[in-house]
């Protein structure tokens, strides 16, 4: 198959545009991916210093604790009542499974 000027000129100016096209997408392409590289580093930098700037208590202060479980049920309280620290464990219902308080020393133990 034989091509003719026209047909050649044709031919040559659809694969330019095919070419640029190409080149087209292929830039926006790497634009892209630099914008995710650029994007994911400074999230991870982020991540880094927000991690570094934790603040560490050194006291807690607080009337009463409590343990909860995912479903926020109460399993356990750490209180202050009557001025003596108590601690009660509960079981799933409710109720009180163990519990403690402080008691004062005899003089001589």
């Amino acid at each position: 198959m034989e091509f003719d000027d026209s047909r050649y000129n044709v031919l040559l100016c659809r694969g330019k545009k095919l070419e640029m096209r190409t080149r087209i997408w292929q830039i926006v392409a790497l634009v892209a991916l630099f914008a995710l590289g650029i994007s994911r580093t400074a999230n991870v930098k982020a991540q880094q210093n927000s991690e570094l700037e934790k603040v560490r208590a050194t006291t807690v202060e607080a009337q009463d604790f409590l343990l909860k479980d995912a479903a926020g049920r109460v399993l356990g309280q750490l209180s202050v009542r009557d001025g003596k620290a108590q601690l009660e464990l509960y079981d799933a219902s409710g109720k009180v499974t163990w519990s403690t308080s402080t008691r004062l020393m005899a003089a001589g133990q």
